[in-house]
Order: structure tokens, then sequence, then C-alpha cells
């Protein structure tokens, strides 16, 4: 499994929708609250074993920049 389809398949995990995709993001997506980005940045953060900055799960707010962070830690 690739990087892309990993954080996809967390991020339906998170949201609890199996209709998430690469053009997900907060504005879109109306499960993307703030209660479940921060339950993504944990679940991403134990996923691939890396630390994310309050500053950085802030920027995370669509499919591209969780994925542009999480490359920038891997």
């Amino acid at each position: 499994m690739n990087l892309e389809d990993r954080i996809l398949e967390i991020m339906r995990e998170v949201f609890d929708m199996e209709d998430v995709t690469t053009t997900a993001s907060q504005k879109n997506c109306d499960r993307w609250d703030s209660l479940h980005h921060l339950t993504l940045a944990s679940e991403l953060e134990d996923s691939f074993d890396i630390d994310l900055e309050p500053e950085e799960i802030a920027e995370m707010t669509d499919f591209s920049r969780v994925l542009e962070m999480v490359k920038s830690k891997l």
C-alpha cells in the first residue's frame, strides 16, 4: 500500500466515511471538525511514527497538505 492509500485509509477510519478521496478538505467534508482533526493528527503520528507540531497540525486542512506534512516527516 502506498503512502496516499495509507493516509486515505486512516482518514476514512477517523471520519467514519467510505467515500473520502484525495479531494477531501475541511470545506467539503462535514465530519472534518476540530475533534476529528485532532484524532486524525494522532492517528497519523501513531501510524507513521512521526511527531507533528501544533502549527503543522493546524496547516493540515486538506488531503494534499496532510500528504505533504507526512512526507516531510518521513
